[in-house]
């Protein structure tokens, strides 16, 4: 069978849209979005064996909550390290008032430089409301552990953190979870939860959204991760 010239151009015109419309559907070209439940375990499976195997990170955590009651953690920045370990600054709030001590966490043993003294002493933590942050090296109690057991986990789209583009997924923890690294979380609470990993496959952000401080409602938790595999030793000070 023959057709004319215009008849031809208007079949090939058809069949383009027929594959540019198949494409659009997933088809299986590289260029395909990761959404399925199996692709999003392997993505966050991968974040966390970064996350483990990193000599170090550093890392900020912060929330724009401003308690005026209780004993509880308000935010951190500094280094970690898999010895594990931390030195950096954390910021608590203690008998009603906000503090930022320098800390230093290795071997087991947490040292901090507590106003209006000169020097480092041992301290217990919970007694500030706060975790040990060499903690979150932990790799089933700490951040990467959270990777794993992210409920209902999805990919909720993407965002640009200046130069880097973070792929964000979202989903649910539970209180229990949450606890060991922001220790005033409700164990019996559901925190809603943003993972964002960037192109290299590793985690750069993760926002936890629940309730920390009584009468407060839902307060946000931000952390940042940043500086990879830096060859850092944190010393006993």
């Amino acid at each position: 069978m023959t057709f004319s010239k215009p008849r031809r151009i208007a079949l090939a015109l058809a069949g383009a849209a027929l594959l540019l419309t198949t494409a659009a559907c997933g088809g299986s070209g590289d260029g395909g979005s990761k959404t399925s439940g199996a692709d999003i375990q392997k993505v966050l499976t991968a974040a966390k064996t970064q996350f483990d195997q990193a000599s170090s990170v550093k890392f900020t955590m912060a929330t724009g909550s401003t308690p005026t009651s209780g004993n509880a953690v308000l935010g951190a920045k500094g280094t970690l390290t898999h010895q594990p370990a931390f030195k950096g600054d954390v910021k608590v709030l203690f008998s009603g008032f906000n503090t930022s001590i320098p800390v230093v966490s290795v071997d087991g043993k947490v040292y901090a430089k507590l106003p209006l003294t000169p020097s480092y002493s041992t301290i217990d933590p919970s007694e500030y409301g706060a975790p040990d942050p060499s903690d979150f090296a932990d790799p089933a109690k700490g951040i990467s552990g959270l990777l794993l057991k992210l409920d209902g986990a999805k990919q909720t789209g993407q965002k640009r953190d200046g130069k880097i583009v973070v792929t964000t997924y979202s989903g649910t923890l539970s209180g229990s979870l949450v606890a060991p690294i922001i220790p005033s979380a409700d164990e019996t609470g559901t925190y809603k939860t943003v993972v964002g990993i960037d192109g290299d496959g590793r985690i750069t952000t993760l926002s936890v959204t629940g309730d920390f401080f009584a009468g407060s409602g839902d307060v946000t938790y931000d952390l940042t991760f940043y500086d990879y595999g830096k060859n850092v030793t944190i010393k006993k000070p």
